[in-house]
């Protein structure tokens, strides 16, 4: 989807991973590398990034695993051409991330960060992802769960001081809201088996989040009561606290309760696995 109510995946003002993150970094960036290595780290070969923004993981990975070969993907042709700038030797393509224009069986391993929540047919691109990855290949991802029960974006979900899903919308282009079962669901009907799950983006993350993407609807010409410097002020003060103390807080208590962002590493069966699976349940249903 280019287009969603205010946002456009072209629009430079948009574009996400111009920043670099380091594994050693304090910060929440930090820590979906961190987990994406932990999936990687018995893979070798080619590993695919779709929603790769201007590079910001695709760097990160490859600094840490020059062994890999990695590409990075995005929708956006700006986003793309910015990646290009920032990393000339990278590997980065124009792509849609439900059309991956690659042939079957051509990756050891899918990585998308942020991703799924802006995708209209989340099963399609999961398909791809499917047909893509060799037997026996890994598939990581972190996916915020915005239709969690008990977190701040589920109490404000009907909100109409505090429209944070709206913001999303028209800010950052998200048209999609899952809870951590949606996304079970999800890699179990393509055949996906889970290896780990890991919780993150607990309470002080989603207020930082919250107050983000406040300042964001107020500069954009949106009323308040707060004049905007006054906007501005308070949220650069409280940023100072919020992300540092969110990542510590995520490194701390990786626990499910409140938790708002989704690590999960999955492994897609080798057809003789799959065969034995289904020998497996064929002889328990014959007795």
């Amino acid at each position: 989807m280019r287009q969603v109510g205010r946002y456009c995946v072209e629009d430079p003002r948009t574009i996400q991973g111009r920043d670099d993150v380091s594994l050693r970094g304090w910060n929440l960036g930090a820590l979906r590398v961190w987990y994406a290595l932990e999936a990687l780290e018995g893979v070798r070969g080619r590993v695919l990034v779709p929603g790769c923004g201007a590079g910001r993981y695709v760097r990160a990975l490859q600094r840490e695993r020059p062994d890999l070969w990695i590409v990075g993907g995005d929708l956006s042709r700006t986003a793309i051409r910015e990646a290009y700038r920032r990393d000339p030797e990278g590997r980065y393509v124009v792509l849609d991330a439900c059309r991956l224009p690659f042939g079957s069986s051509a990756f050891d391993a899918v990585v998308f960060l942020d991703v799924l929540e802006h995708v209209p047919q989340p099963a399609v691109m999961i398909d791809e992802c499917v047909r893509v990855l060799r037997p026996g290949g890994v598939l990581h991802a972190f996916v915020p769960l915005e239709a969690q029960p008990g977190t701040l974006y589920w109490v404000l979900r009907t909100s109409e001081r505090w429209p944070i899903h709206r913001w999303k919308r028209d800010h950052v282009g998200h048209v999609q809201r899952f809870s951590d079962l949606d996304i079970l669901r999800l890699l179990a009907r393509a055949g996906f088996e889970v290896q780990t799950l890991h919780y993150s983006f607990h309470l002080v993350g989603q207020i930082h989040d919250v107050l983000d993407y406040w300042q964001r609807e107020r500069a954009a010409g949106a009323t308040g009561i707060l004049p905007l410097w006054a906007v501005r002020l308070v949220t650069r003060l409280a940023f100072f606290v919020t992300w540092r103390l969110a990542a510590i807080e995520d490194r701390v208590n990786r626990s499910r309760a409140l938790a708002a962002g989704l690590h999960v590493t999955a492994y897609q069966p080798t057809r003789a696995e799959q065969r034995a699976v289904r020998v497996a349940l064929s002889a328990r249903d014959g007795q």
